[in-house]
């Protein structure tokens, strides 16, 4: 039988994922799936199908047709990639503002939530959430589609629990605010 912690968790899980499903966006970017490609491209610039595909946890021809969308939307460009069979994909001008613009309003929308807590109880949720993230991390394609809409910068600076349990580091501590 699960716990009331367990349905709490799943709730706002559900909270967070429909209000990122319903933010209005261009047609291109309809689905979750693009949304997730375009940051994944912006994260990771000049990088090929196959890796970006891990991101996103898709199979190659999804990941194709994922970014021909993107393409044909004029918010990606394909460059020569590290052989003749790849391409580098990189944001284009629009690219980089809509994917700012995604990440903007999923920020505004988390700090929203985070904002109903106090200073302490922020605090120890962050602790919680380390926690159950750096156990929960399998693997670097894992780690890449966990954070697939992460606006990466605050917790890079502060010690990613998703990024450090990946590359084998110790669980970090201390709070990033």
């Amino acid at each position: 039988m699960t716990r009331r912690t367990e349905n709490l968790l799943g709730v706002l899980a559900l909270l967070v994922t429909d209000e990122l499903n319903a933010q209005p966006t261009i047609p291109a970017l309809a689905g979750p799936t693009a949304r997730a490609m375009l940051n994944a491209i912006g994260q990771y610039p000049n990088s090929s199908i196959e890796l970006l595909r891990d991101a996103v946890d898709l199979s190659h021809p999804a990941a194709v047709r994922a970014v021909a969308g993107l393409v044909d939307a004029g918010l990606v460009e394909k460059n020569a990639g590290s052989d003749r069979r790849s391409v580098a994909l990189a944001l284009t001008a629009a690219g980089r503002r809509e994917a700012s613009r995604l990440r903007t309003a999923r920020g505004r929308m988390l700090e929203r939530i985070v904002a109903r807590l106090d200073d302490d109880e922020r605090d120890v949720f962050e602790q919680l959430l380390i926690k159950i993230l750096w156990n929960e991390t399998r693997d670097a394609p894992h780690a890449m589609q966990l954070c697939r809409y992460c606006d990466d910068k605050a917790c890079l600076k502060a010690g990613c629990p998703v990024e450090c349990r990946e590359q084998g580091l110790p669980i970090p501590d201390g709070s990033a605010s």
